[in-house]
């Protein structure tokens, strides 16, 4: 949480300041009102109502003051938390979209990527503005009750401050212990999911359930045992806070008791209750901490996964090289992904503005050599040539879709893009949602081919030198493939283009076609040659266009 704050102070500490400073006028002009409050009631009751307008005048002051200065508070702490917010996920998508590879990625569980960029960032916005709203109040009140009853007794001053810090040092102790038990419940439900994929995925599901469940039974028990001490110090925290009030409360009846007996002074009475108003007013405050102590462990928890990504900043591995060769090559790559061979000895060429066509088999390597070519892997041997200013619009089956509107998830943040633009590819790859539509995270409340509708709009609205397009026509029927296919051709006759998949309908478009199979390049070169040299993708082809009889 250090590198948070360190984020949060580097860019928003002149804000920061100006609450601090209204913080304290807010505080002040309260406590003005409690020391006003008194005067006011005894110049009542004595009948010195001219005094008693005067004081008026004062708490009335006070209070313009304190609303004045509450609601600076409140928009300066919304617009430090949204700044922060935003900020921060910028930051975040530049790092990782600045990484080289998935070795790169791998240094972190990337698969709560969104939950770090979405839910995450949202948590740390939320904690951000209780502190700046409550947690600094408590602590600056603190402050200046500590001042004020130094006027009255350097003993019970001296006394507040120990007692305030001794109190305050023992809750950090406390959340922290709870937010640490949340986390590695956290982490454990983590692996228990990642154990499940890798288990599931594989031929023993029915062999491994027993264990699954006492995972299960694990995590369960872990689960319950932090929510049992959650609770245990929530009621702690509560307790804590009745045990002041029953403090104050046994301190006002002991002063009573002294006033009975032995005949305080008014100046002396008026010290009474100035102490017991101030620690009514804390306390008070103090009960509003109960926000902070539930977010704290969430946002604990969020803080290191963010800071995990943060700190990949610096890292940095690229392996592609420049050439003279105008567009794309490979020459001789192999790659290897948990000790399974993807790629072996692979060498093509795909020149500027041509148009390519990767098919195979299932689990062929088709998606690995795309993924090498953006430098998401990297590979074992070989090379890669590729210009490193070509900007490559990669359009996915599984697009990262975030919770915003259309156009946002279209334009992700490009302010060269214009509503024309997004407009325009929209119709293109007839996506016909209005573009203030809200699209939830992972686009939920998509059907799949409009999924893969908005990816092939979102490509084709970016002005790039590469498009590649990975099986996103899986799920779009028919008639509506070939209209966009069309409009494919057509918007982007003059860029670099290759589709991934085995779809033939348009194998005349292409100028090369590249055939996998086993991680190795089998054949390449236009449909008419490949498909008479190469039974592999005959036999696509016949399977693609119904042919299975081999007519």
């Amino acid at each position: 949480m250090k590198e948070l704050m360190k984020f949060l102070f580097k860019r928003q500490w002149k804000k920061i300041l100006v609450i601090v400073f209204f913080t304290y006028l807010n505080v002040e002009a309260q406590l003005t009102v409690l020391d006003l409050f008194p005067g006011i009631v005894l110049s009542i009751k004595n009948g010195l109502f001219d005094y008693s307008i005067e004081i008026l005048g004062g708490v009335a002051i006070s209070v313009v003051l304190s609303i004045i200065a509450s609601i600076v508070i409140s928009y300066l702490s919304i617009s430090v938390a949204s700044n922060f917010a935003y900020d921060l996920k910028e930051k975040l998508f530049e790092i990782l979209l600045n990484l080289k590879t998935i070795d790169d990625l791998n240094r972190i569980n990337y698969s709560g990527l969104m939950t770090r960029l979405i839910r995450g960032v949202d948590t740390e916005q939320s904690f951000v503005l209780i502190i700046l709203r409550r947690v600094l109040l408590i602590v600056v009140a603190s402050f200046c009750i500590a001042v004020n009853l130094y006027d009255v007794s350097l003993l019970f001053s001296i006394f507040f401050i120990v007692f305030f810090v001794i109190f305050l040092f023992i809750f950090i102790f406390r959340l922290n212990q709870l937010s640490n038990l949340y986390f590695n419940v956290k982490k454990l439900y983590g692996k228990l999911n990642a154990l499940f994929l890798d288990k599931i995925s594989g031929l023993g599901v029915i062999k491994i359930f027993s264990k699954e469940e006492n995972s299960n039974n694990v995590f369960k028990k872990e689960a319950d045992n932090a929510y049992e001490k959650g609770f245990r110090f929530q009621y702690k925290l509560n307790f804590s806070v009745i045990w002041l009030i029953i403090v104050d409360i046994i301190l006002l009846i002991f002063l009573f008791h002294c006033l009975y007996q032995y005949s305080i002074g008014a100046a002396d009475i008026d010290d009474v209750i100035f102490v017991s108003l101030y620690i009514i007013y804390l306390i008070n405050h103090l009960f509003s901490l109960s926000p902070f102590v539930s977010i704290y462990p969430l946002s604990y928890t969020s803080a290191v996964r963010i800071e995990e990504v943060l700190a990949l900043e610096n890292i940095s591995s690229d392996y592609r090289k420049e050439n003279n060769f105008d567009g794309i090559e490979f020459k001789d790559v192999s790659l290897t992904l948990s000790n399974r061979q993807i790629l072996s000895d692979i060498s093509f060429k795909i020149p500027n503005k041509s148009k390519t066509l990767i098919v195979g088999p299932v689990a062929s390597g088709k998606t690995s050599l795309i993924y090498s070519m953006m430098g998401f892997h990297n590979v074992d041997s070989g090379e890669i040539f590729i210009d490193r200013n070509t900007k490559v619009s990669l359009s996915t089956n599984k697009a990262f879709l975030f919770k915003d509107s259309v156009f946002e998830n279209i334009a992700l943040g490009d302010n060269h893009i214009s509503r024309e633009d997004v407009v325009s590819a929209c119709n293109d790859a007839l996506f016909t949602k209005d573009l203030s539509f809200e699209v939830n995270e992972n686009g939920n409340n998509l059907t799949h081919d409009f999924k893969q509708r908005l990816a092939i709009a979102r490509a084709l609205a970016h002005d790039y030198d590469l498009y590649i397009f990975d099986n996103v026509f899986t799920s779009i029927d028919s008639a509506s493939k070939r209209i966009i296919k069309e409009n494919i051709k057509r918007r982007l006759k003059d860029k670099t283009v290759i589709f991934i998949g085995n779809d033939f309908e348009d194998y005349s478009y292409f100028d090369n076609i590249l055939v996998l199979d086993n991680g190795k390049i089998i054949s390449q070169g236009k449909h008419d040659e490949v498909i008479k040299t190469c039974d592999a993708y005959k036999k696509l082809f016949n399977e693609s266009v119904g042919c299975n009889d081999g007519c």
